[in-house]
């Protein structure tokens, strides 16, 4: 009930952990096109941040998502983090999120940070965490497909773009490692968290999305026998990864709800697997399933 912003069921997004201890955190993404315009916000029911919502609605359909990050973590569930994802490069745009989430100097930040990346580069997602202090603003950019194939073949030009944006610590895994992911037929992103100055931090993430399923969400590209199994059996081996990833194929359902003369399909599929270095040490890997209901 804390997320539920609108009539309108969102995508939920289920992060859990590929090795240790077993946890799980929380993102519900609202979609911009399921507000209404002029829309009221209870606090209670949108994180506590009924300001931020009333900003959202306003905006056009460069806004894509506003997501509420909850860590569920005994005691840690006062405020979520608060990202949006947009569709569009639009810098103003940005900052005028993290200006109304009420981080002036993320929005300065930022606004440096997009001056380092790359022009093949897309921040699609951008977001702060109330209850950190330094680093407290994260940033996801997507290379575009072209820059993914030269990454999966050129180690160096891959260096080069990290040391760009700021990232100082390599390490001896990081490099290798996102090549692997480069390889692979899935789209590759990274996951900064940015300094106050607007350079890449200590921790770093790379992650590869497995594309939606197809014909009614009962197929999709994470086959534990294809190239996805390929990969995930590769984490296992770097010891990022035991043998529960091979409940994710059956995690994919979808279901047909139907009730009033009227039907809904309810869905869910593996959507993501992210790997994280601290200083350039590996930390760990986690997977995303993500679920909704859509008509």
């Amino acid at each position: 009930m804390r997320s539920l912003a609108c009539e309108g069921f969102p995508e939920l997004w289920f992060e859990v952990p590929l090795a240790g201890e077993p946890w799980l955190d929380l993102h519900v993404a609202t979609w911009h096109d399921s507000l209404r315009a002029g829309a009221s916000f209870n606090p209670a029911s949108c994180g506590g941040l009924p300001k931020v919502f009333e900003w959202f609605v306003s905006q056009d359909s460069r806004a894509r998502q506003l997501i509420l990050s909850w860590d569920v973590s005994p005691g840690a569930l006062d405020q979520p983090a608060v990202h949006m994802l947009r569709k569009s490069r639009d810098t103003q745009l940005v900052c005028d999120f993290l200006r109304v989430a009420g981080r002036q100097d993320a929005a300065q930040a930022y606004r440096a940070f997009e001056e380092r990346l790359p022009k093949e580069w897309f921040a699609c997602y951008s977001g702060v965490f109330p209850q950190r202090t330094v680093p407290f603003l994260r940033v996801e950019c997507i290379p575009n497909g072209k820059l993914q194939k030269l990454y999966a073949n050129d180690q160096s030009l891959l260096a080069e773009h990290l040391a760009q944006v700021g990232l100082a610590e390599l390490g001896e895994t990081l490099l290798a490692r996102c090549q692997i992911l480069a390889a692979s037929p899935f789209k590759l992103e990274f996951q900064f968290d940015v300094t106050p100055e607007g350079a890449a931090g200590s921790t770093f993430s790379a992650s590869v999305r497995f594309e939606a399923p197809v014909k009614g969400l009962t197929q999709g590209t994470f086959n534990p026998q294809g190239e996805a199994g390929e990969l995930m059996r590769q984490l296992e081996e770097w010891g990022l990864a035991d043998d529960r990833w091979r409940q994710l194929a059956g995690t994919t359902f979808s279901k047909r709800l139907k009730g009033a003369g009227e039907s809904c399909l309810l869905w869910c599929y593996p959507a993501f697997v992210k790997l994280k270095w601290r200083d350039g040490v590996p930390v760990d890997a986690k997977t995303y399933l993500v679920a909704s209901v859509t008509e």
